[in-house]
């Protein structure tokens, strides 16, 4: 983990409210593990006064180039949109613990709901790597939710799509593909990240055909480092309230209740 001051290396806009932003620390590339965020503070402004978190979306160790995906929802997410190369933010990280890489030589399952994508290109990019074959499900609202799809044919065997409009792939919930997906490919281990309902729902099927799965919990973060407690997540054991800044935000599936 470290505190940096990075310049901004390249911004693109990928959709009305769709960006990735390159940034560049060959320390920090290093040893990010996929699955693990950043805090970004932006030093022109006082408000918003606290950092926010975004996942890691790829990295290149070579040159040191790290990737953010994200999209306009907030304040902090409004302004990082209006920010130009040479300008000047703070990052701390690598945060949190990432999915487990473990799988080698055979088959994966990622499933993304909306923004839920940004974590899972770094991951198929990791899961590649090890030889293993890759099957993608995204869904969203609509087709610009998916602007970003193109990102992961280099990693992945197959693309699933799901639109709740009809406009991209099949209308519907993505999850209303997978047990199509999941008799068809057999995959070993399945990763997520996305809306709880939907993750709610990944975690019961995977129950159902007896296969590991993992979660990436999106949440309100204020210092990403386990001290204010802002973050705590209900699990399965009703005495532990795990962080998901530190104790996440990766969990396998059986551990955390996303259902309510």
């Amino acid at each position: 983990m470290e505190l940096v001051n990075l310049r901004v290396k390249k911004q693109i806009k990928i959709a009305e409210d769709q960006f990735v932003l390159t940034l560049n620390s060959p320390s920090i590339t290093k040893v990010a593990q996929a699955g693990q965020f950043i805090t970004i503070k932006l030093n022109k402004n006082y408000d918003p006064l606290l950092p926010r978190p975004f996942s890691i979306h790829s990295v290149d160790r070579e040159t040191g180039d790290f990737l953010i995906y994200y999209q306009v929802v907030g304040k902090t997410s409004k302004l990082m949109a209006e920010l130009e190369p040479g300008d000047e933010i703070t990052v701390l990280g690598p945060l949190g613990k990432g999915f487990n890489l473990e799988l080698e030589n055979s088959r994966a399952l990622l499933i993304g709901g909306g923004l839920g994508q940004a974590p899972l290109r770094f991951l198929a990019e990791e899961l590649q790597k090890k030889n293993n074959q890759i099957y993608m499900a995204i869904g969203a609202r609509d087709q610009e939710g998916l602007k970003n799809i193109l990102c992961f044919e280099e990693s992945c065997q197959e693309i699933n799509l799901a639109t709740q409009d009809g406009s991209l792939g099949k209308e519907g919930l993505v999850t209303e593909l997978l047990p199509q997906i999941i008799r068809d490919f057999n995959p070993k281990i399945i990763y997520t990240c996305g809306p709880l309902p939907m993750m709610a729902k990944v975690k019961e099927l995977a129950a159902q055909e007896k296969i590991p799965c993992q979660v990436s919990l999106e949440t309100t973060m204020a210092c990403g480092i386990g001290v204010c407690l802002g973050c705590t997540c209900e699990s399965t054991n009703s005495e532990i309230y795990p962080k998901v800044c530190t104790h996440g935000p990766v969990f396998w599936a059986q551990e955390v209740k996303l259902d309510g």
